[in-house]
C-alpha cells in the first residue's frame, strides 16, 4: 500500500513538474518577445463610454505578470509538498526495512553475534543521511520563500519585475547547488569518521587536489565569479540588447558560466563571462534615439528647427507612438557648423527596445517634412 501510494505521488509530482516547466518556458518566451518588440505595442480599445489609458494598460500587464509568477510559486509549493511526502514515504520504507533486518538478526541465533555492529553503524549512517537531506530540503524551501518575496513587488515597473524574476531563478539555482554541495561534503566526512578513517589527512589531500584543480581551471572559476557579479549588479538580463566589445545582440540565455547573444543575422554568439570586461546595455530602463542631420546653409535655421519641433510634436501626440515615448522629443538645436552644412540634433527618449522602431518612423517623417518644405539635406548621421 505504501509503495502504491508513493507511485501515485510520484506520478502527480511528475505532472506538476511538467506544468511548472511549461510556465517557466512561457514566461521566458514572453519576456524575450516583449524585448524584441513583438508585444511592446499596446492595444488601445475604445468603448462607447470610456477609453483605456496607458497607465491602466501598464498596470494590467504588471498584474498579469505578477499573477503568472504567483501561479508558478503556487505550483512550486505543491511540488514541494508532493516531494516532501514522497521523501517521508521513502524514509518509512527505510525504517521498515531496518527494523525488519534488526528483528531478524536478533531472533536468529547464528546472526546474533553480529547484531550489535550490524545495527549500530547502519543506524548512525541513516541518521546522518536523514539529517543531511532534511537540512538540504529546509535550505531549498527557505531559498524559494526568499525568491518569492524578492520577485513579487507590485510597486515596481513590469520590466523591472521581469528582470528580477529572471535573476532570482538563476541566483536561486546557484544557491541550491551550493548548499547541496556543502552539506553533502559534511555528510561524507561524518560517514568516514564512523569507519574510523582519518579525515584530517583526507582534507589535506583534498586541499592539495583542490588547488591543483583550481590552477587548471582558472578560466572556469573566473567565469563563475564574473557570472555572479553580473547577476548581483544587474548589469544585464535575458531580453536586453547589449554590446560586448565588437559583439552585440539580444541576450537569449544567461547563466553563471556563459552569456549567449542572438545578433541581427540570427547567429547565436556564446561569450564566456570571464571575457566580459566592458558591456553596454542599450535597453536598461529606457533608450534614446540620437538623431542628427546636416542641412545646407541655404536653409533658414529657424525654419529647420521649427519643422523638426512640429514633427516631434505630431509624433508624440499620436496614440500609436505615445506609449513608446516617456517624454516629448527634444530638439537640441544646431550642434555643429562645418563646410558641409549645419548639423542639427534631436534626442528622443523611448521605452526599452523601441529606439529602432521610433527612429525609423522619425526619419521617415523628417524626410517627408523636409521635402514638403524644400529643405536641402547634405548628409545624415545617426
Amino acid at each position: 500500500m505504501l509503495w502504491l501510494l508513493r507511485r501515485t505521488l510520484i506520478r502527480k509530482q511528475t505532472a506538476l513538474q511538467v506544468r511548472h516547466q511549461e510556465q517557466i518556458a512561457a514566461g521566458k518566451q514572453s519576456v524575450v518577445k516583449q524585448s524584441e518588440g513583438e508585444t511592446s505595442t499596446t492595444i488601445h480599445t475604445i468603448d462607447t463610454s470610456e477609453k483605456k489609458t496607458d497607465a491602466d494598460t501598464t498596470a494590467d500587464g504588471r498584474s498579469q505578470f505578477l499573477d503568472t509568477i504567483r501561479r508558478q510559486f503556487s505550483l512550486k509549493h505543491q511540488l514541494g509538498i508532493y516531494s516532501l511526502l514522497t521523501w517521508l514515504l521513502f524514509w518509512v520504507f527505510i525504517l521498515m526495512w531496518y527494523i525488519g533486518i534488526a528483528v531478524i538478526m536478533y531472533r536468529v541465533p547464528y546472526l546474533m553475534r553480529w547484531w550489535t555492529d550490524a545495527v549500530a553503524r547502519p543506524l548512525a549512517l541513516l541518521i546522518i543521511w536523514f539529517f543531511i537531506t532534511l537540512v538540504i530540503r529546509i535550505g531549498k524551501i527557505l531559498i524559494d520563500r526568499l525568491t518569492d518575496v524578492w520577485t513579487t513587488h507590485s510597486s515596481l515597473p513590469l520590466s523591472e519585475t521581469q528582470r528580477i524574476a529572471l535573476r532570482a531563478a538563476t541566483v536561486a539555482g546557484a544557491l541550491k547547488g551550493l548548499i547541496t554541495f556543502v552539506f553533502i561534503t559534511f555528510g561524507i566526512l561524518d560517514f568516514l569518521k564512523i569507519f574510523n578513517v582519518p579525515t584530517s589527512s583526507i582534507l589535506a589531500g583534498g586541499a592539495v587536489i583542490g588547488i591543483a584543480i583550481s590552477l587548471g581551471s582558472q578560466s572556469l572559476i573566473k567565469d563563475l565569479v564574473n557570472g555572479c557579479l553580473i547577476l548581483m549588479e544587474d548589469q544585464f538580463a535575458v531580453g536586453d540588447v547589449i554590446e560586448i566589445g565588437d559583439k552585440s545582440g539580444l541576450v537569449e540565455n544567461l547563466n553563471l558560466r556563459v552569456t549567449q547573444l542572438r545578433n541581427s543575422e540570427g547567429k547565436l554568439i556564446t561569450i564566456p563571462n570571464s571575457n566580459i570586461m566592458n558591456v553596454s546595455n542599450l535597453t536598461r530602463l529606457w533608450s534614446r534615439v540620437d538623431f542628427s542631420i546636416v542641412v545646407a546653409y541655404e536653409n533658414d535655421p529657424k525654419q529647420v528647427l521649427e519643422i523638426l519641433k512640429q514633427v516631434c510634436k505630431q509624433l508624440y501626440s499620436e496614440v500609436e507612438w505615445r506609449d513608446r515615448l516617456p517624454e516629448s522629443p527634444q530638439v537640441l538645436g544646431i550642434d555643429d557648423l562645418s563646410h558641409t552644412g549645419m548639423l542639427v540634433r534631436v534626442w528622443i527618449k523611448t521605452a526599452p527596445m523601441e529606439q529602432w522602431n521610433v527612429g525609423r518612423e522619425f526619419r521617415l517623417r523628417v524626410r517627408q517634412a523636409f521635402e514638403a518644405n524644400n529643405i536641402q539635406i547634405h548628409a545624415i548621421t545617426v
